[in-house]
């Protein structure tokens, strides 16, 4: 059911929450306790891992073993890298992904079992082990021969994100080394007219800020390769690859360029936050599986030539310090960030951990400090450690913000928000759209303080909110709560015309938020936000907006700029 907005403030938001997945959805009761982990290697335990070498990222293994003992539904099989000594270290490294034993489903009875785990490219050699304990007191009882794959420089994680410069896109991909990493592109398939070499940089544990991420969460990141690729032609498809002609390239990638900027622009955007990655094989992960993610990523797949853009409104692998996350979060995301410009603002689950300078200080970021974030995804920003910025795409500007930084009086980020919006040109891009993590208008109950979801709001609107409306923003985007949430034009927790609509998106794939004060539930569904805009000659304005999960519409409606004073449509 979707609400229709009134005046009243009880129907200020449309909401749909819940979950769907034709996957199950995973949570660990706990987390491992490495300082309890002991090995006591048991020659008569059988493990083994099969094949042993791996051509490409993303190939599956068969392990199995027998002899293990009394079997107990606290065994488990953990997959690491790298090996320490030919075996596992459980007290210095975190496992990649695990499972507990009886997921095999003879186990139980017999003691011998097999599971199938797809495993990614992490520029290191790999290593499964059989463990009994469960995760309170892991105790180690066999590991398998080591499993390596073809090429540790094997090129991967490309994605592209948008600079200053509409005729410009960045990419970023990942290889264990730097020796001569390039581009190669043109306008034609396997005919590639233009070439670049790429800079490379990468960062260390030292370089973040707690633990997990500076110890047993860490894992080396690789080297990790930008490009610009520039001279683009508007609108234009090119075609291209990238890698090292000693490693080997990569598979053919293509994406269009920018279209131009101008208010005749049509934009086909995708909008959605806190996704986090799902694991295809069901495996666990130290921090929870967010197995849903995988029904918006195969969404978007599945419309990506017909998607101009991707923003992902924060929180955004759910890493949380462990780094293998984001390995596994970029192999999955690959196919859609390879062939559309993936931009995204900052999140609490990137940034927040206490003195490290973030707005809060909870421990969400798990040490990370935004570093790996600022790494894999280079901004368009004024400087580091300063996740603000602006774009212009089409008929659209779009300024993202921080919400984990301060954004008060006398704060730099207020100072350039409130100077860059001054510096939009109406007349070029006449939609304007705001966004940023943590959302301004939420239905939730959650008033705990400091950084409860309303205390929050009551800020954004006390020192952001006059910036809306002083610059006549269109519609701004929020993430955090994790639902589906349309309001009103409103200014000032009331509703009226030539107000900011704000759009709560935060159901791309975690576990769904709970906290809501309704009488009446809605579908029960996660999903991505797909968004068109479009200027006609005469400066009307014309959008439209719907939400698709699992290819059904969840809601649509037809927005209009504050700066029209009247919409075309009315708004459903």
């Amino acid at each position: 059911m979707i609400m229709s907005c009134t005046a009243r403030l009880a129907t200020l938001f449309a909401v749909v929450f819940g979950l769907a997945s034709s996957h199950s959805l995973h949570t660990f009761p706990d987390l491992l306790r490495y300082d309890r982990a002991t090995t006591k290697l048991d020659g008569s335990v059988s493990i083994s891992a099969t094949p042993a070498l791996l051509v490409t990222s993303g190939d599956w293994i068969t392990v199995s073993w027998e002899n293990a003992g009394v079997p107990s539904t606290s065994d488990w099989v953990g997959v690491f890298t790298p090996p320490v000594d030919g075996s596992i270290d459980l007290r210095h490294h975190a496992p990649v992904k695990y499972q507990y034993a009886n997921y095999s489903g003879s186990y139980m009875n017999t003691g011998v079992g097999s599971l199938r785990f797809q495993m990614i490219n992490m520029r290191g050699d790999m290593i499964v082990g059989f463990f009994t304990g469960g995760s309170q007191n892991p105790v180690l009882l066999a590991v398998s021969d080591i499993i390596q794959f073809q090429n540790y420089n094997e090129p991967l994680q490309g994605h592209l994100v948008l600079g200053d410069d509409p005729t410009e896109v960045i990419l970023i991909w990942v290889t264990q080394e730097a020796n001569a990493p390039q581009v190669l592109w043109g306008t034609q398939s396997n005919a590639y007219t233009s070439s670049k070499m790429a800079s490379s940089s990468t960062y260390k544990a030292g370089d973040m800020c707690g633990s997990p991420a500076t110890d047993f969460g860490f894992l080396d990141p690789g080297m990790l390769h930008q490009v610009t690729m520039d001279n683009l032609v508007p609108g234009e498809r090119y075609f291209y690859v990238f890698g090292d002609p000693t490693f080997g390239l990569s598979q053919e990638f293509s994406f269009t360029a920018s279209p131009i900027t101008s208010p005749d622009s049509t934009v086909r955007i995708v909008v959605y936050g806190d996704m986090g990655n799902g694991q295809v094989d069901d495996s666990l992960q130290i921090m929870t599986a967010q197995q849903p993610a995988l029904n918006t990523t195969n969404l978007i797949y599945s419309q990506i030539d017909q998607t101009d853009l991707v923003l992902h409104i924060g929180d955004i692998s759910y890493a949380r310090g462990y780094a293998s996350v984001w390995e596994e979060f970029f192999h999955q995301v690959q196919p859609i960030a390879a062939r559309a410009p993936y931009m995204v603002c900052i999140g609490n689950h990137e940034r927040d951990f206490p003195n490290s300078g973030s707005y809060y200080n909870g421990t969400d970021s798990n040490g990370e400090c935004g570093v790996p974030y600022e790494k894999r995804f280079p901004m368009p920003t004024p400087a580091q450690d300063q996740p603000w910025f602006g774009f212009d795409f089409g008929s659209v500007h779009f300024v993202l913000m921080s919400t984990e930084h301060r954004f008060d009086s006398g704060s730099a980020q207020l100072q350039y928000l409130d100077d860059h919006l001054s510096t939009v040109d109406r007349s070029k891009t006449p939609w304007l759209i705001f966004a940023g993590h943590r959302p301004m208008y939420i239905d939730s109950t959650n008033w705990a303080l400091p950084d409860g979801d309303q205390p929050v709001a009551l800020l954004l609107r006390a020192y952001v909110e006059p910036l809306l409306k002083k610059y006549q923003v269109d519609v701004a985007f929020w993430g955090h709560h994790h639902s589906y949430q349309r309001s009103c034009p409103v200014f000032g927790y009331q509703c009226m015309k030539g107000a900011t609509t704000h759009i709560v998106v935060g159901m791309g794939g975690q576990g769904l938020s709970q906290n809501i004060d309704l009488h009446s539930t809605n579908t029960q569904d996660v999903g991505a936000l797909m968004n068109s805009h479009k200027s006609s000659p005469f400066v009307y304005f014309e959008a439209s907006v719907k939400v698709e999960v699992d290819d059904a519409v969840a809601d649509t409606f037809e927005p209009y700029p504050v700066q029209a004073e009247t919409p075309l449509v009315s708004p459903g």
